[in-house]
């Protein structure tokens, strides 16, 4: 049985991934385009180009991740090892080097690329942890819920504090504050994730994995309940999360007080800790893919209800943004419960644990959804003549608020419709799970 202690360590490994996906989802668009100086089509297309490298690394860690046997565990030492690199390539990302423009495009193209892989060789490892943690299903759930909690107070840390960091520690220099602010967030990052390697232990790792990583794949992609959660996690990834990059600008242009994105980010997320908190009560009730159906539902309704909220008053947009938030803080940890639901199925129906495998395919479709979201936005900015740092068109600023409230709504609406067809209930998992060959 996992103490509170465990439970608190493997947390804490997100509180320390969310300084590098916390700061992608929120702060890169706007650094690349306002501050570090690349048009918006490009910074799509860089955001595109990554995540076809994605389709490579993700993979690759996690069939290797099945593969690694050391006296830290399968998983484990990725945390040790690559937690240092990682917090380190997160401040050179943020950084603004003296060079040509033709210089910095590359330099942007390779630290983005350098640090998504060593993301991706810290995060697929840690996402797989709780199935080799403990074969308990409540367990598992406690830990996502772990996850999600310290993750969104990450979050909250985050966005109320990036900004006004980058002020204070740039003197007025957006460049010097960035690479600054980053720095301090890539020390955070590298301490935190060796408290989550000394705090975890691995209890199941002697499940069989295909000798032929093809075999895993192949098992994989056999397994319909993936293929529905794979799109699942490109349109939360592409359409769904659009609002929390899309917030500065909206602050910037549609509001005009860049300053106080902080005040509604940190709001927003502050509402989805609660939603976490409230996620543990509903799962003891409701099975995952119900309240997947339920909540996205929810979802959509706040978010539509933003697009009119904002011409309404800050009182009016503030509540609707945190309506958002909480319903959110109850789908993102039950999509990860179920992400070892499907790690659980493969291996039901194969005879081979892939969990690493399984999770790195996951994993790769939120980040190629992720990318797509900042591809859309680019191309939508580019087609419409949103310029950086200028007063901005009618058509732009009713772009930036569809971003806010009409796109996501519609990407939560198509989870809602996936979740319709997705056949892996909570009951059916029980089944499952007693009858798969590592069944304790």
């Amino acid at each position: 049985m996992l103490g509170v202690q465990e439970k608190l360590s493997y947390g804490l490994g997100d509180f320390a991934s969310a300084f590098t996906w916390a700061s992608l989802s929120l702060y890169l668009m706007y650094f690349y385009t306002d501050v570090f100086g690349i048009s918006p089509a490009l910074v799509g297309t860089l955001f595109l180009v990554t995540r076809l490298w994605d389709a490579v690394t993700d993979p690759a860690v996690g069939l290797l991740a099945d593969r690694t046997r050391t006296r830290f565990g399968r998983l484990r030492p990725y945390l040790l090892f690559f937690s240092l690199p990682l917090g380190a390539m997160l401040a050179l990302t943020f950084t603004t080097p003296a060079l040509s423009e033709t210089g910095r495009v590359i330099y942007a193209f390779a630290t983005y690329i350098a640090l998504m892989g060593l993301y991706t060789l810290v995060n697929i490892p840690y996402s797989a942890l709780p199935v080799s943690m403990t074969t308990d299903n409540d367990e598992r759930r406690q830990l996502t819920n772990y996850r999600m909690l310290l993750s969104y107070i990450a979050f909250v840390l985050i966005s109320y504090a990036t900004l006004p960091l980058v002020e204070l520690l740039g003197d007025g220099d957006e460049q010097r504050g960035f690479a600054l602010t980053y720095t301090l967030y890539g020390v955070i990052t590298f301490v935190v994730f060796l408290i989550t390697f000394r705090g975890v232990r691995e209890r199941y790792v002697e499940g069989d994995s295909a000798s032929n990583p093809l075999k895993s794949f192949a098992h994989i992609g056999r397994a319909r309940p993936f293929w529905i959660m794979f799109a699942t996690s490109i349109l939360v990834f592409t359409l769904m999360l659009m609002p929390d990059s899309a917030a500065i600008y909206f602050f910037k242009y549609y509001v005009g007080e860049a300053s106080s994105v902080s005040l509604f980010l940190a709001m927003g997320y502050a509402s989805m800790v609660v939603g976490v908190i409230v996620n543990q009560l509903i799962m003891r009730r409701f099975c995952k893919r119900r309240v997947m159906i339920g909540a996205n539902l929810a979802y959509a309704i706040a978010l539509a209800s933003f697009f009119v909220a904002a011409d309404l008053g800050q009182p009016f947009y503030f509540a609707a943004f945190m309506a958002a938030k909480f319903i959110n803080g109850i789908i993102a940890p039950t999509m990860w419960a179920m992400v070892g639901d499907i790690a659980d199925y493969v291996e039901y129906k194969s005879g081979h644990r892939a969990t690493g495998t399984t999770t790195s395919a996951v994993t790769f479709s939120q980040k190629f959804g992720m990318s797509i979201g900042g591809l859309l936005t680019g191309v939508l900015f580019s087609t419409y003549g949103y310029t950086p740092n200028t007063e901005q068109s009618d058509t732009v600023l009713v772009l930036i608020k569809s971003m806010m409230s009409v796109l996501p709504a519609l990407g939560a609406l198509g989870v809602a419709a996936l979740m319709l067809i997705y056949p892996l209930g909570d009951r059916r998992m029980a089944e499952i799970r007693t009858a798969k060959p590592t069944a304790a």
